[in-house]
């Protein structure tokens, strides 16, 4: 048994090494030619029920450095005053403009967006972010290399609370691995609320055929079918201006709920690389689990334990404090101990049961990631 453990923990010391070495290795100081007009940008922003938060990023990004731009509301079959919000803005500049989505679900809302838009580049974030002055500028920079088909950019969490601390100081693991993986030649995973990709390339990968019943992974899917066909085509956007924020879930239960909709879609595989990770962090964050029990049955030597643990938390220290440096999240060595405590347990929950409960998003009760709507209780 010990040697399990210590193979484990092992393995994980080396994932967590590469991490730290893709992460030194992505290009933070490369000097780009500034542009503040170029081709047009089509910004595409799924909505529902989202009347009380759009305001403020669409301000944001009639504030933008870079002028040449559209904006494409879709608003997802909201119930509040989304639409009633949007078009008041428009109203006022006549590049922003909101339509309705014909059918359920973010993909559907995001082709509508894409079909109907007139860039040569398209850009897509959530309706409740905000983005920074210079993020078209930011992002439409990398295209000026005929290469690149598809840039992800980095997604910080406000933290108002010891909650949303937390959530903050987790989700820096899914962008700094995110980041890493693609600098070492291996993509993993991306993030829809700060993504760019060439129309033309989105058209030519089918966009999110395939997957359209999915209730996720809109962004990682998509990211996928374009490795496959152009594997060096992809770039993270390494300018801290093009970082974006977003809000953490308020409650417990709304967090809950998003893990298990972000968690549930590594069955559906990527490729046989994401499967294996998936399935490893899972073993791994079991053992880390046991551990204590293990030590209590004599499994294994209370130092040794103390020691496999003890670099395990080194090595998180090292990666994720770089990795708040460059997205300016506070970092709490509080909330990074605490979560040393209860990252385990809640890994394994969401792991074990985000193929199996149902969840809720944006008032949807949605089966598993199946895009199945659950027949109301009466």
């Amino acid at each position: 048994m010990v040697y399990v453990f210590i193979l484990l923990f092992l393995i994980y010391f080396l994932f967590l090494t590469l991490l730290i070495i893709g992460w030194k290795k992505i290009p933070f100081n490369e000097v780009r030619k500034e542009l503040t007009d170029g081709p047009l940008l089509s910004v595409i922003i799924p909505a529902r029920n989202e009347g009380n938060n759009i305001q403020l990023l669409l301000e944001d990004i009639r504030s933008q450095t870079y002028g040449n731009f559209e904006v494409i509301v879709i608003n997802d079959n909201s119930t509040d005053n989304t639409h009633d919000s949007v078009n008041l803005f428009a109203r006022d500049d006549v590049r922003f403009s909101i339509i309705e989505s014909l059918e359920h679900g973010k993909k559907k809302a995001l082709t509508r967006g894409v079909n109907e838009s007139r860039g040569d580049i398209i850009i897509t974030t959530d309706a409740d972010c905000r983005v920074q002055k210079g993020w078209l500028q930011g992002l439409s920079n990398y295209f000026q290399e005929e290469n690149v088909k598809m840039v992800f950019g980095g997604v910080s969490i406000q933290s108002t609370s010891l909650f949303s601390e937390l959530q903050a100081h987790e989700f820096l693991s899914l962008i700094g691995t995110a980041a890493s993986t693609l600098t070492l030649g291996v993509p993993t995973m991306c993030n829809g609320a700060n993504l760019a990709y060439r129309k033309s390339v989105f058209e030519e990968v089918s966009g999110y055929a395939g997957n359209f019943h999915i209730a996720s992974g809109d962004d990682e899917f998509l990211m996928h079918k374009i490795f496959r066909r152009y594997p060096g085509g992809i770039r993270f956007a390494a300018n801290q201006v093009t970082v974006v924020r977003t809000s953490a879930a308020s409650g417990l239960g709304g967090f809950i709920h998003q893990r298990i909709r972000w968690a549930g879609k590594w069955r559906y595989k990527f490729s046989v690389t994401n499967v294996i990770l998936a399935v490893f962090i899972l073993l791994f964050h079991l053992s880390v689990l046991f551990l204590p029990s293990a030590v209590g049955f004599r499994w294994i030597d209370p130092l040794l334990a103390l020691t496999l643990f003890s670099i395990k938390v080194v090595l998180e220290w090292i990666f994720l404090k770089k990795v708040a440096e460059f997205l300016k999240v506070s970092w709490k060595p509080s909330a990074f101990f605490f979560l040393q405590v209860i990252y385990p347990v809640y890994a394994v929950f969401i792991g074990l049961v985000s193929t199996s409960i149902p969840f809720e998003w944006k008032g949807r009760k949605l089966k598993s990631v199946d895009i199945q709507y659950m027949k109301p209780q009466h």
